[in-house]
Order: C-alpha cells, then structure tokens, then sequence
C-alpha cells in the first residue's frame, strides 16, 4: 500500500471518530471508526504507524473539540494535539505488540490497548474524558448497560473489539479467532438488552431550571436584578407544577448567598413560596463556586463547594476537600458541577456517599451554540448507568434534561431557551458493581496489556543496555530526575536549582560542549524561536483568560523584577542545560530526536511536582516546543532566556479574581 494511501485510511478513521459525535452524533459510525486505520497500520514499522495514528486522531478532535475555538484558535489546536498523541501511541503500541503475534492476540490487543489509554488520559491532574470512545453510545442503553459492572471504559472496550474484529477479517486473518471476539461483542449487547429495565414512572416531582443567560451577561451588575427576578418566576413556576426538588444551575445567583450582603433571605423565600428544596448554587466570594440546598422552611442545609476545577479558567477559585452529597429533607443529592461531571470518579464518590439521586449543575453557555454542549450532556447518561441513579442536569442554556438509570432522557427541554423542565424520578439505594469497585476492569486492561508488552519490551532494553548511548541516558536523564524530584516539596526551594547545574556541569564536562548543544553557533536562531514560542503561548493565554472574563496583567515577582528575573533565569538555565542540553544527547544518539523530545518534555513535566494542571500544562507545551527548537538548531543555551521570559508571563495564572 502506498504512502498516500495509509494517510488517506488513517484519515478515514480521524473522520469516523469526528461523525460518531455530536453535532452529526452517528454514534454507530464508532462501531468501525478504527477499521482504516487498523487497515493502514498493517505491516507498518511502529514508528512511522505513531504518524499515521496523529493523523487520524488529530483529524478527530479537531473536528470534535470545535467549540474550544471560542477560547482562541491556538488552545484549540494546542488541545486537539495533546489528545491525538493518545491516538498515535496506540497506532504505535499496536504496531509493536502485535508483530508477529498470533491473530487473537492482535485482535484483542486493540480494545485492551485503546482502553487503556483512555483511561490514563482521564486520570490525574491532567485527566480530561472528553471524546471516549464509549461515549457514542450514549443513546443505546443495551450498549451502555454494561457500564453499571465497568464505567464508561467497558462500553469503549467493547466499540473497539468491534473495529477489530472487521479489521482482521478485512486483512485475512483466519476467521476461527475472529468469530470468538464477535462472539463476545455480540454476547455483552444481548446481556446488555435484557437487562435494561422498562421505562418506569419516578414517584418524587423535580424541576431543572434554565434561565436562558448569557454567559458575558450573567454577572453584569446592570442585569442582575432582572436575572434575579427570572430565577423568581421559574422557581415559582416550578413550585406550581408541583415540583418538590428545584435544581438551578451553575452559579445561577449573580450575588453572594452567604455573608451580611448575601441573598440566601430570598433564595430561602423562593423555596419556601415552593413548598419545595431548592438547590442554589453561585460563585461565592468570587472564589468559591457552590451548591447549597435550601429546604422549604427557607434555611440553608448543606453545602458542597466544586473540587475538581477546569484548569486555567477557574484558577484562583478555591477547590473543595471532597465530593459529599448535599443533605436534603427529600435524601441525599449528590452533585457535580460542571467540568466534575465528565470524570466517571467523581458520580461513583457521590454515590458512595450516599446520594439517593445525582443533579449536575452547568453552565454550557461558554459554549456559544457549538456542540460542546451536546458533547458534554452525553456524558450524563453514562453517570446514571454507572451509579444507577436518576440525574437531573440543569444548564444555563441547555441543554436540560432527566435521564434514568438505564441512561434513557426522560425529558428535555429544547436549549437557548427560558423553561422548566418538571420530571418525575426515584430516589435509589444500593450500589451498582462500578460504583463499589471503581475502575477495576480498566485496570484490568492496563495490566493485561503491561504483561503482554513487557516481555518484549524487555528483550529490547536487555539488548540495549550494553550500549553507551543507552547507558548515557540513563544516567544523564535517570539521575538528575530521582535528585530532584526527592528535593522538591522537601527543601527550600532554591536547593533543587542548584543540584539540577552541579549535575549539568558534571555530564558537560565528559563531551566538547558542544555536543551538548552549548555553544554560539544556532544561539540566535533559538533565542528568538524560543521568545516567539513563549510570546505567541502568552498571547493565546491572555485571549483565553478574555474569553472567560478573566482580568490579564502580569504581577510583579515576589522581591521585585530584578531579584525575580534573576532566580527565574537560574532555574532555566539548570532545566534547559539539562533537558535539551546533556539529557538531550545521549537520548537523541540512542533513539532519536522524537524520543529525546519525548523524554525532556516528560521530565519537565514531572518538575512541576505539587503544581496545578496550568503549570504541568504550560510546561508539556513549551517542553515539546523548545525540545523540537533544539532538535532542529543543535542549541540549548538559547533556550534559557525565552523559558525565564515564559515562566515570568505564565505568572500571569497567580492573579486573584
């Protein structure tokens, strides 16, 4: 097959993927959206398949993460990257693992290897579980149904066996293995299908609000009063049609509910004219976005402040401890705010905490009409199969819905517009099996891929290990690391710093210096690549910060600028002497310059132990670019002034609201 022809099929899949979501929310499409791609990796070399999986997965979520284009053009781009090297790593570990291996193992190496990606992109700091895979599904309950036993990574699991099972027999494969892995496909939608329950009425009448706000809008001081007045009238309205829970959505009060300025009187009074509970929900303080239950005598009840923030648009907001449910006269109400919403961990932590029924509480309007809102309401239906509860969304703008725990919408309401949506649901006891275990089967799969790849994987390094390049490498990137990741948290800050330069002048000292990349000649050349990199990712920062209503100023480093810009150039100068410097060489003879690449992006992202996910960001991107600027020009020492210039720009993310 051709080269053309291998993009052109790995481009098939990008557009596949892109088709399975909303807007265009051809969810069957998932069934066979890796089946190109599987197609061009046939035969492939691991590195060159690492290509073509960017390619497809870079076409996907650029289509599929449009919407990010109203926070700027480069975050968008910035974003569809990261979630496309997911993609080229299981075009690459396929590739690898599979070679030469019995077709059973190739075709189940597939869902293995894809969900276990997926789940490491949805953990930790930088976790984001957007776009998976088993997501497409979320109109199919006897799909999804397997969820309540393994999370939203089950359904994933099962969509790629699909894909790869019509891959192999496309490409020849002896049709004995195949029928097997068809088989259990087959096996787990039938389960899936008869245990979905039938429609059933909830016997507690609830109402989700959507006020229909702008975003820009909502907390204009001109317009807040008129917004407070159209939150009476739906509340009450609501309290008419008899609902006895009122779900208002994210930062739905323009004011403080608590303090001697507060509005929780009225608040109170609107549940109280209801006959209902009322959960309300504001930006408290303008750092604390909440969610309190008011019961009907008009009191305040509980509180549950958001823990898991949306990283640079909520920075300075102070995270809650815990994912606890609200107390309510009616039981317990566990409720995700926004962004928690996407993360399978944080419905399964309310559930285990004793929410009855979950709300999630958004506002979709930043969105501005793309399909971000619908992308993000699918992921609801998910929720309730996995805890096997009811969940009320109400949005802002939309969209608004109920859906029961068989991850069916029990009504809607249509978006962009002022309405109540009144539903009835049950309260629910119990705990599904994912909801007690958690992600057992994902780590099922992570494992079951570690023992398939770690012989190989193993056989390579024994091979390796002997030689200098690898030995190097080992030392010049292994040592500097253990050093300081056991110095950081543990002793004054600037310590770290200084160990990082004693290591750095120790390896710069077995070469000519400028083997390691210091030396005049491609001075220039990355000095001003480094400082365009680092101005345009400030630029893109600032625009996104616009976007979110967000003030931009750069503050004056602690101790003044002078004392600051002085520390700031230490530290990159002990990092990039480093990274691209004596960690950069050995690397680059032993593996290559992506690898090299790779590795000093990696380990600059493990310096920002204890940090946000801004600065682990901030850092994988200049890390990645940098990395490519000293690939191409052989020089490191130019990137010391344009990561000091960059560290002192991201300090802009330290504003208070």
């Amino acid at each position: 097959m051709s080269r053309q022809g291998r993009i052109a099929l790995a481009a098939a899949s990008g557009i596949l993927l892109y088709a399975a979501f909303p807007p265009l929310d051809l969810g069957w499409f998932a069934w066979i959206a890796l089946v190109p791609l599987l197609i061009a990796l046939e035969g492939e070399a691991p590195s060159r398949a690492f290509v073509l999986g960017v390619v497809g997965g870079a076409i996907a979520y650029l289509g599929i993460l449009s919407w990010m284009r109203v926070f700027g053009i480069l975050p968008w781009l910035l974003l569809a990257a990261y979630l496309s090297l997911f993609t080229g790593v299981f075009a690459w570990g396929w590739r690898w693992i599979s070679d030469g291996r019995p077709a059973l193992l190739a075709v189940w190496t597939v869902p293995l290897l894809w969900t276990a990606l997926e789940y490491l992109r949805s953990i930790g700091v930088m976790g984001f579980p957007w776009a998976l895979l088993g997501l497409t599904q979320y109109r199919a309950p006897a799909v999804i149904h397997v969820a309540m036993l393994t999370g939203v990574f089950g359904v994933s699991f099962v969509v790629a066996l699909s894909s790869a099972v019509v891959a192999s027999r496309i490409a020849g494969r002896r049709i004995g293995p195949l029928l097997l892995s068809a088989l259990v496909v087959a096996t787990i939608i039938l389960w899936g299908r008869s245990q979905v329950p039938p429609p059933a009425s909830g016997d507690l009448p609830v109402a989700a609000v959507q006020p229909n706000v702008a975003s820009r809008l909502k907390f204009d001081p001109l317009y807040a009063s008129r917004y407070m007045e159209a939150l009476r009238r739906l509340v009450a309205e609501a309290g008419r049609q008899g609902a006895a829970l009122i779900v208002l959505p994210e930062t739905a009060v323009p004011y403080n509910l608590f303090g001697p300025a507060g509005v929780l009187r009225e608040i109170g009074g609107w549940a109280n004219r209801a006959r209902a509970t009322l959960i309300a929900s504001s930006m408290e303080n303008g750092v604390s976005n909440i969610a309190v239950a008011v019961a009907p005598s008009g009191d305040a009840v509980s509180r549950y402040d958001k823990v898991r923030l949306v990283a640079f648009g909520e920075y300075g907001v102070r995270p809650g401890t815990r994912h606890e449910p609200l107390w309510t006269p009616l039981g317990r109400v566990g409720v995700a705010i926004c962004f928690e919403s996407i993360f399978p961990d944080v419905g399964r932590a309310l559930v285990r905490g004793g929410a009855d029924v979950l709300a999630v509480i958004t506002n979709d309007g930043w969105f501005d009409g793309t399909s971000g809102g619908a992308q993000h309401a699918a992921q609801a239906s998910l929720r309730a199969v996995e805890t096997g509860r009811w969940v009320i969304r109400a949005a802002n703008t939309g969209l608004t819905v109920v859906i029961d725990p068989a991850g069916r919408i029990r009504g809607g309401v249509p978006a962009r517009t002022e309405a109540v949506l009144v539903s009835g649901v049950s309260l629910a006891q119990g705990e599904t099996f994912y909801a007690r275990f958690g992600d057992l089967f994902a780590l099922v799969a992570l494992f079951g891929l570690a023992a398939t790849g770690i012989p190989r994987m193993w056989t390579a390094l024994v091979a390796d290990a002997r030689t200098g390049a690898v030995q190097q490498s080992a030392a010049a990137a292994g040592l500097p690391l253990i050093a300081v990741w056991l110095l950081i948290g543990r002793a004054p800050g600037g310590i770290w710093p200084g160990v990082l330069l004693a290591f750095v002048v120790v390896f710069s000292a077995l070469r000519p210096r400028r083997e390691w990349g210091f030396a005049a000649q491609g001075f220039g050349a990355t000095l001003v690549a480094g400082l365009a990199v680092a101005g345009t990712l400030f630029a893109a920062l600032a625009l996104a910060f616009r976007a979110y209503g967000i003030p931009v100023a750069v503050p004056v480093p602690p101790g003044g600028w002078i004392p600051g810009a002085v520390r700031q150039l230490v530290i990159a100068l002990a990092i990039e002497g480093w990274l691209r410097g004596v960690a950069f060489t050995p690397l680059e003879e032993w593996k290559g310059r992506v690898v090299a690449v790779a590795v000093g992006t990696a380990a600059g992202m493990l310096l920002q132990r204890g940090l946000g996910a801004e600065a682990i960001a901030w850092a994988m991107v200049t890390g990645a670019a940098f990395g490519a600027i000293r690939a191409r020009t052989g020089n490191a020492l130019g990137l010391v002034v344009p990561h000091a210039v960059g560290n002192l720009l991201f300090s802009i993310v330290t504003l208070v609201r």
